[in-house]
């Protein structure tokens, strides 16, 4: 217990005299949460008090966890709000995950009993295997450096005492004290990637790499949080030289911008994109043509998320709210088709343009030598001919009734579910550029193909598509061969399909 103590005395996460609400579900890890605050009241006074959000997904094994924590509550003497929450609503309403939906939900309900009871901390209880699941979730989803600092001790009004507590020392405070938790059931299924990490990944880990691996890979990602607040610190000196606001605009002086290191040039980019509101959906795709516009002549200009547009003039980029259409990473709404020739035996080659983007395409007759040849990347594909020579391939956004082909046996899945089980947000669902025949999706642009446009030996004639950003024309003299390696995913991996 003295650890968490250290820790909360260390991040300055509670003053005397503050309020603090304590989000506590039942489970380990926030039992042991509000032991410890309770405990350090003894210490330093300071109001406490205990919301539980059930979600209404559990039927009756979800409202027994509400009781629990009520009684426990009232041994320890501390005022407890049971809430009922409608998760599934959310679903619907945002077409987002049940996991999601239910994270919005804790804390929209912390953040209100907070406001309402003038209490200026919400304290939860990640502990230092969550943060470790974090660090390995954000590593294998691509994050930058930020996401691989995982979770803060304390952001913001939400403070996490346990982060560097491990659940093995969680539990041995909890038996010491004579005190029981609920164990919530569907932390023990696979069915979310977390709960995999949890109960696949690192246990592997620890079995057959090391021990200490959860500890190492949390202290990791603590390493690299306090990197990430260097850079913060650097950028914020740099901003001041730099980055400046004219009306409503955001420029940036570049002769200053090209004094600093590549990294904190990318950090400042990223800060003024920020500074126009326009950090959502902004990935590093978005930042490397910022690089580029910044040493482009003057006048050309690169669309961005949220309606953000960035113009290069006379020593400054200059970031402007709407007037432009999102044409780097969104393909434009509407429909593209595809026409081609029979195969014969020559190579037959085309190119179009679909909303900012460059589609390469090429028809070749299979043979071994061709299938040893076949990488599979995030967006270059090879697909089989055969099945769709007879249908009209169209470039264009979802429509009702399109499905995909998930195996080889031809069972079939809307697109709509598979979208919503891979987390993709509405908006993103509504803007994904897909590759169809009809109805039937042969490829989601950036992601999978259907099983039954995957390339076999049987195979007669294959179909290589390659999807690039287009930024001006020099970029496309230096692509002029269609390979576009140089926005491929450099994950490939041999597709021997």
């Amino acid at each position: 217990m003295h650890s968490i103590f250290e820790i909360i005395r260390q991040y300055h996460m509670i003053e005397e005299g503050m309020r603090v609400v304590a989000g506590i579900s039942g489970g380990a890890d926030s039992v042991c949460l509000l032991y410890a605050l309770c405990e350090y009241r003894k210490q330093l006074p300071f109001g406490l008090t205990v919301v539980h959000v059930e979600h209404g997904l559990r039927g009756e094994e979800s409202l027994a966890d509400a009781e629990f924590t009520r009684k426990l509550c009232e041994r320890f003497g501390v005022p407890c709000h049971i809430v009922h929450a409608q998760v599934e609503e959310r679903v619907r309403a945002e077409g987002i995950s049940t996991e999601e939906a239910g994270r919005r939900e804790r804390y929209r309900i912390f953040r209100e009993i907070k406001e309402e009871g003038g209490a200026q901390r919400i304290a939860v209880a990640h502990n230092q295997n969550d943060q470790a699941e974090t660090v390995l979730w954000n590593l294998a989803r691509g994050s930058g450096l930020r996401g691989l600092a995982g979770m803060s001790p304390i952001r913001g009004d939400v403070i996490r005492p346990l982060l560097f507590t491990d659940r093995e020392r969680i539990e041995q405070i909890l038996v010491e004290a004579g005190l029981p938790w609920r164990t919530d059931r569907t932390n023990l299924q696979q069915d979310y990637t977390r709960n995999r990490i949890r109960l696949a990944v690192l246990p592997l880990m620890e079995r057959e790499l090391n021990a200490q691996a959860v500890g190492h890979i949390a202290g990791a990602g603590e390493r690299l949080r306090q990197v990430q607040e260097y850079l913060d610190r650097v950028t914020n000196r740099a901003a001041k030289q730099c980055v400046f606001r004219e009306g409503e605009d955001v420029c940036v002086r570049l002769a200053e911008l090209s004094g600093w290191e590549e990294l904190i040039r990318e950090e400042l980019l990223k800060r003024a994109v920020s500074l126009s509101g326009g950090l959502r959906d902004f990935g590093s795709k978005h930042l490397r043509a910022l690089l580029m516009l910044c040493g482009m002549d003057c006048g050309k200009e690169l669309s961005l998320p949220g309606g953000l547009r960035a113009v290069r003039e006379d020593g400054i980029l200059r970031l402007v709210r709407g007037g432009g259409a999102e044409q780097i990473p969104l393909p434009e709404i509407g429909q593209r088709e595809i026409v081609l020739p029979e195969p014969d035996g020559q190579a037959n080659k085309g190119c179009l343009r679909v909303g900012g983007r460059r589609i390469r395409y090429e028809l070749l007759e299979n043979s071994p030598e061709l299938m040893c040849q076949i990488i599979e990347k995030k967006y270059t594909k090879w697909l089989s001919y055969d099945i769709v020579k007879d249908n009209a391939l169209v470039f264009r956004t979802r429509q009702t009734g399109d499905y995909l082909i998930v195996n080889r046996e031809g069972g079939r899945k809307k697109l709509k579910d598979y979208l919503i089980d891979r987390k993709l947000p509405r908006e993103q669902r509504d803007r994904q550029l897909l590759l169809t025949a009809g109805s039937h999706v042969l490829w989601i642009v950036g992601d999978r193909i259907s099983e039954a446009a995957k390339v076999t030996k049987d195979t007669e004639c294959v179909l290589k598509i390659q999807v690039e950003e287009e930024l001006d024309e020099r970029e496309d003299s230096n692509h002029a061969d269609g390979t576009g390696s140089q926005r491929e995913d450099r994950s490939d991996r041999r597709a021997h399909q």
